[in-house]
């Protein structure tokens, strides 16, 4: 269990810096498509290597690069119309109860009471982080985000298990959704796309594109170590580092709801890794 708590706060570190990112830039569906598709597109080479995903994880894998594409678009409608430190909050807010929930109904992988009690914290502390007076502007957006988030977090968490590896697959679903949602925003943007992604920073652009696909790779090297509800509980952690990064280098308000927000899911979060070791 020390091993996927250590995983999971390494990528919440990781997720947290892409999201940043991708709400500083001026052309967030440009900065949301390098997060989401340069990693795996440029990593899928590597696969001639270490081989394909296993025949029994290509099904989820490409359910799941799917809802990948529909997430990447939905958040960045999101960070279009309010504040990182208000979307990046609501869009996981109701992720890690539905995906508890959902790992003991459809994968038979249930927490104990300590652990939901960790869950139901983190999530509460969550919708006081997004729900911010005066703030209520895109949250439809990212409400359907964390739909999204719930959706493909239980669906790799039966590919990965199903493969009984996350190394190739995680290379295969970022390849995959990466070759889908550059079709979408080339059809968006046409010819444009390059120029726009020269402007935003090629480097920049890489470098996101691989901590988002680092982050998820290591989610989902602890879904195999531990519960998916203690793993998407536990993620949330990138909730608290957004907000502080919000804060600190958007210069966006914090305020007393946010702080208070902020320590609830803080403390859901410990009350999750105790939960892990008793």
């Amino acid at each position: 269990m020390a091993a996927a708590t250590a995983l999971v706060l390494g990528s919440a570190l990781l997720h947290a810096g892409w999201n940043l990112a991708v709400k500083r830039s001026g052309d967030q569906l440009v900065a949301m498509w390098g997060a989401n598709a340069l990693g795996g597109l440029l990593l899928a080479p590597l696969l001639l290597v270490i081989g394909a995903p296993a025949a029994d994880a290509v099904p989820y894998l490409l359910g799941s690069a799917i809802v990948h594409v529909a997430y990447s678009l939905l958040l960045t409608r999101a960070y279009a119309a309010t504040d990182l430190s208000v979307a990046y909050p609501v869009a996981r807010d109701i992720s890690p109860l539905l995906t508890a929930l959902g790992g003991a109904v459809l994968l038979d992988d249930p927490l104990n009471g300590t652990g939901y009690a960790g869950v139901a914290l983190v999530t509460i502390g969550l919708i006081g982080l997004g729900l911010t007076a005066g703030r209520r502007r895109g949250l439809g957006w990212a409400v359907a985000t964390g739909v999204a988030i719930t959706s493909y977090t239980l669906i790799d968490a039966a590919g990965v298990r199903a493969g009984e590896e996350s190394l190739r697959y995680v290379i295969g679903l970022m390849a995959t959704s990466g070759a889908l949602l550059t079709t979408v925003v080339f059809a968006a943007r046409g010819g444009r796309l390059m120029a726009a992604a020269r402007r935003a920073g090629w480097p920049g652009l890489i470098g996101a594109g691989l901590a988002s696909l680092a982050a998820y790779a290591l989610v989902l090297a602890a879904i195999r170590l531990a519960a998916v509800g203690h793993v998407a509980g536990l993620r949330e952690a990138s909730v608290v580092f957004g907000a502080i990064g919000g804060w600190v280098i958007l210069h966006e308000p914090l305020g007393a709801r946010r702080t208070t927000g902020a320590s609830v899911v803080a403390a859901g979060l410990i009350v999750l890794v105790v939960s892990g070791f008793g």
